[in-house]
């Protein structure tokens, strides 16, 4: 049931965040519980005529999760801190006590100190023409990012960094990861201004795994209340003998 009610929290998750931009989806991954051997002692417990009766496997358990970062949709916004990464990398954050955070939601905005930030208020990241990770600040009317992520036509480059496949990441909410794995650089992926990535989820398919969750549910609550019956039936008859 432990692992039902995982499985029914992780769907909805990805059904609440169909519109979250950026969003990944998330699947858990199960595993078998240890088997147990069975044993029958014919002619009681300290007879040494003790027979084999196999295994017995006390169901499956939540083994961890998968995060699927397979690209998402790019959707037109018009809005010139809206921003998009075509191909692989993540928006580079400066995140709470020193931590540096990842994102592929580039739905920005313009703090009142001029700073870009995210939409949590933490500050998006750009490397300078040193190599050097700089925050980026928005000063008059104009802000453009080309498609390599210089910005204003500068030397200053959003900090799109790319990692290896499998890298293991901690997820800090629903749309930041951290990890302390080794990066592979500034990713060549196309950047679109004015775009956001949309979630990877599909929606349907979402809703049938919950639906088919439920039936399972449901199956298994049946199964308990025929074992509690027959156990109760049990019960009864060794009362009275």
């Amino acid at each position: 049931m432990n692992v039902l009610q995982k499985k029914q929290e992780n769907n909805s998750a990805n059904a609440a965040n169909v519109n979250t931009p950026g969003y990944k989806m998330q699947e858990l991954i199960q595993r078998s519980m240890q088997e147990y051997e069975l044993y029958n002692n014919a002619g009681g417990r300290d007879s040494d005529r003790r027979q084999s009766l196999g295994t017995i496997n006390m169901g499956t358990e939540i083994d961890g999760a998968y995060t699927s970062f397979s690209q998402g949709a790019l959707k037109e916004t018009g809005s010139a801190t809206d921003i998009a990464i075509n191909g692989p990398g993540f928006f580079t954050l400066a995140t709470e006590n020193g931590e540096t955070g990842f994102t592929r939601n580039g739905s920005f905005r313009i703090a009142d100190d001029n700073r870009l930030v995210s939409q949590e208020g933490y500050p998006v990241l750009g490397m300078n023409g040193a190599g050097n990770p700089t925050e980026i600040y928005v000063m008059g009317d104009t802000f453009s990012v080309d498609q390599r992520g210089y910005v204003n036509g500068s030397d200053l480059r959003l900090m799109v960094t790319n990692f290896p496949e499998n890298t293991a990441f901690e997820m800090r909410g629903e749309n930041i990861y951290m990890t302390g794995a080794q990066n592979l650089g500034i990713s060549d992926a196309e950047i679109s201004q004015g775009y956001l990535e949309t979630a990877n989820v599909d929606i349907m398919d979402e809703m049938i795994k919950m639906m088919e969750v439920s039936r399972e549910f449901q199956s298994n609550q049946r199964v308990l209340s025929v074992l509690n019956e027959t156990l109760q039936k049990t019960v009864n008859e060794i009362g009275r003998n």
